[in-house]
């Protein structure tokens, strides 16, 4: 087999199309710049990201604490961004250090980055205030079954 030359430049050209990533900026004001997502996905990132649209179970008084939420999604956050570029934050910033207050500007921040990584993993056809796809959406009914 022969070296094509013009079939390795359509090759390179390609994986730069693939390994783009998406730069977002934080309408948070407390935290305004930018942060940078991994676009596409992996593997690994789409199961942290499937680990925290998990449903938290209620409390002993029938309430989820915000917290419990962010705690369930910051590793799929700090597994899919690539860059932190945001005012106010440590210069080493991780999941044990990730400022937890003001306890509604830290949430409204972790949920928006949440929120713009499930638009890469489900598509940008995420129309807001709609629920997510769950994969009872798109299992096949049982009558469809091969007979």
């Amino acid at each position: 087999m022969g070296y094509n030359s013009h079939s390795s430049c359509v090759t390179a050209e390609r994986q730069k199309e693939v390994q783009m990533s998406k730069k977002i900026s934080s309408p948070v004001q407390r935290w305004a710049g930018t942060v940078t997502i991994a676009d596409p996905l992996t593997i690994p990132q789409a199961q942290l990201i499937e680990a925290g649209m998990t449903m938290p179970e209620n409390g002993a008084d029938g309430r989820v604490w915000l917290s419990v939420i962010d705690n369930m999604q910051l590793p799929a956050v700090f597994g899919c961004v690539e860059k932190w570029e945001l005012d106010n934050m440590p210069a080493d910033l991780t999941v044990d250090n990730f400022p937890a207050s003001p306890r509604k500007e830290s949430h409204d921040l972790v949920d928006w980055l949440f929120t713009e990584i499930r638009k890469v993993y489900f598509g940008e056809l995420v129309i807001p205030n709609a629920p997510s796809p769950t994969l009872t959406d798109t299992q096949a009914k049982d009558d469809t079954a091969v007979k």
